[in-house]
């Protein structure tokens, strides 16, 4: 019976430690902290093997173990979270695939005129009032940039030896949404830029923008969690799911606040001759913004507006499925997530004289509604 026992403990602590394994709470790249890339220890993880994997040189464990004030890198903690700088860790070049796109935009000043092209560091992208870009990165992370923005990718490497995207966008006008790490593999560093704030991004869903009526800044954090500070990086705020913080126009916050949740939709029907959408009044809207994307998740957007009532007609954008995406915008002017809808479109295209669709420029056709 005691041999049982014996043997029953043996393999439950064996079901434990591959639990600590596999959770995402462990051994994972969680991100980045101003000049430094911070990962959680694994059970069995030593400096010499981690040095090896991040930096490319085992020798540097003695720079990283005095970092972090290691006296005895074989006895550290289960999820303790390493500091490694930047400036040691082995990185190449990465690109981003332009995955969608809608409307006239540009890179570097010139058009962009089909989807599946590559960007690299440096990269300029500019939407106007009609058009929007979506990025889609190595590890599958999404960034959109929608009406009216333009950013820079300023920085875009991976770690040479894990893979773990290092990307750093920079607003110069307008909005930034993005989904980093939808695979929970873990981050490297994904930051968002402003004249006067920095969010630092870790496994998450999120907004964030200029304000360029007021100066300022703003972020919304959908899922997740990330540090926000002003460019000076004087103060840290840490923002979790549904939360999010603005900024005057000298980069000082002026607090953190909960999302709005989105409203309630009414049914439409699945068909295109409805186009009339309804949804309830949420408490403390000013406003709700519209969206018909390709995808329901509004990454692939192909239509948008901001409305102050509960009522709008639907322009028809496309054949086929389109998601309805509303959410809820409060007075700091923050944006939560979405409700959504899935309806069927029907269009026709117009032709030329030869009986060819017209095309569009962007991979598109031009179109009529079918009613």
């Amino acid at each position: 019976m005691n041999t049982s026992r014996a043997i029953l403990v043996y393999l439950l602590s064996l079901l434990m430690i591959g639990a600590l394994v596999s959770s995402p709470a462990f051994g994972q790249a969680t991100g980045a902290r101003g000049d430094y890339f911070t990962y959680r220890f694994l059970p069995g993880d030593i400096l010499l093997t981690l040095s090896q994997r991040f930096t490319q040189n085992q020798e540097n464990w003695k720079t990283i173990r005095k970092i972090n004030g290691i006296a005895d890198q074989y006895k550290i903690p289960v999820g303790f979270e390493l500091k490694i700088p930047f400036s040691l860790i082995d990185e190449i070049p990465a690109s981003a695939t332009i995955s969608h796109l809608r409307g006239q935009a540009f890179l570097n000043g010139s058009p962009i005129t089909q989807v599946g092209g590559q960007i690299n560091e440096g990269a300029v992208i500019t939407t106007g009032p009609n058009s929007n870009v979506t990025l889609t990165l190595p590890d599958n992370s999404k960034v959109l940039v929608p009406v009216n923005s333009t950013i820079t990718a300023k920085r875009l490497q991976r770690f040479s030896g894990t893979g773990y995207i290092d990307a750093i966008f920079t607003i110069d006008r307008g909005e930034v949404q993005s989904h980093v790490n939808p695979g929970g593999e873990g981050v490297g560093r994904f930051e968002i830029r402003t004249p006067v704030s920095v969010t630092g991004v870790r496994g998450t869903i999120l907004r964030a923008g200029t304000h360029q009526d007021k100066g300022g800044a703003y972020s919304a954090i959908i899922k997740g969690q990330a540090d926000f500070s002003p460019a000076d990086g004087a103060t840290l705020t840490r923002l979790g799911n549904n939360q999010g913080t603005v900024t005057d126009a000298a980069g000082k916050p002026s607090g953190t606040y909960a999302l709005l949740a989105p409203p309630v939709l009414h049914p439409m029907g699945a068909q295109s001759h409805n186009r009339q959408l309804r949804f309830d009044p949420v408490a403390g809207a000013v406003a709700y913004e519209l969206v018909l994307a390709e995808d329901s998740e509004g990454y692939d957007v192909l239509w948008s507006q901001r409305i102050t009532g509960t009522t709008a007609t639907l322009p028809a954008v496309r054949n086929g499925t389109v998601y309805v995406l509303v959410r809820s915008v409060d007075q700091q002017m923050l944006t939560g997530d979405h409700a959504v809808l899935q309806i069927e479109q029907t269009m026709n295209t117009i032709n030329d004289g030869q009986g060819s669709p017209v095309g569009v420029g962007n991979g598109s056709y031009l179109l009529r509604p079918a009613f």
